[in-house]
């Protein structure tokens, strides 16, 4: 099964080597395909993976010319159940759930609402989370994503990567150690690091990858964590790019 990742994965990478150009989804599958392989040739069980991608809400090019509201954007969104937050400033977050239990995939939209010199801006936030990691069916859940984001986002807005897995802390991990094998594998160049007792982090640069920030003047995409959870726990892994957006 692994093999199939595998073989589009380096058909993929391939358009790379040779001139050819990639499209933003095309990129964010190859580094979805290479972070699965990556965390399963080195024994960590993936817990959950997700694909997220934001964007501010300006005038949209309908015929309408109308900005995207709460309204509009529930009635794009039939099976989604909507609760309001009031937060501080101003700001208002109407957030939408769905999740398909079969498939094991948790869909959420945020559209979040903020004052700005003087009138209300906004932007949105889609979030496709999965369950585990099925080598015959990641591809389903990848496809899901890009339908979800054609529907409310530009092709450009940018697409941020997290996986989440365990491995067996019998294995006697050394944080640091594992962590800089990950990024050997990846292939990519250090940019930062923390090193804890108990936690790691590794920021880096993947060349092959085109999504990138720049921290202290530096270009990065790639982000790894480990966190150990205690004696006869397990070692948490964290992998995200262009950098890790949630808790780790």
């Amino acid at each position: 099964m692994k093999l199939m990742i595998g073989l589009l994965s380096a058909m993929l990478l391939g358009s790379f080597s040779n001139g050819t150009s990639v499209t933003f989804e095309e990129d964010t599958e190859v580094k979805t395909a290479e972070i699965a392989n990556i965390l399963i040739d080195n024994d960590v069980t993936i817990k959950s993976w997700s694909l997220h991608t934001k964007e501010k809400m300006g005038f949209k090019s309908n015929s309408s010319g109308k900005r995207l509201t709460t309204s509009e954007l529930q009635d794009l969104s039939p099976g989604y159940k909507w609760t309001e937050k009031d937060e501080h400033d101003g700001i208002v977050k109407v957030i939408g759930t769905k999740l398909d239990s079969k498939k094991g995939i948790k869909d959420t939209l945020t559209l979040i609402t903020y004052p700005e010199n003087g009138r209300n801006s906004s932007y949105l936030i889609y979030k496709m989370e999965v369950s585990g990691f099925h080598q015959e069916e990641w591809r389903t859940a990848y496809e899901h994503f890009k339908s979800q984001k054609s529907q409310f986002f530009h092709e450009d807005a940018p697409d941020f990567t997290c996986f989440k897995g365990v491995k067996d802390d019998k294995m006697n991990i050394v944080l640091y150690k594992e962590a800089d094998k990950l990024l050997n594998d990846f292939q990519a160049s250090k940019v930062e690091a923390v090193n804890e007792e108990t936690f790691v982090s590794l920021s880096a640069y993947h060349k092959k990858w085109k999504a990138n920030i720049t921290t202290n003047n530096q270009r990065m995409n790639l982000q790894i964590a480990l966190r150990d959870t205690g004696l006869g726990g397990a070692t948490t892994v964290t992998i995200g790019t262009p950098i890790i957006t949630t808790e780790y």
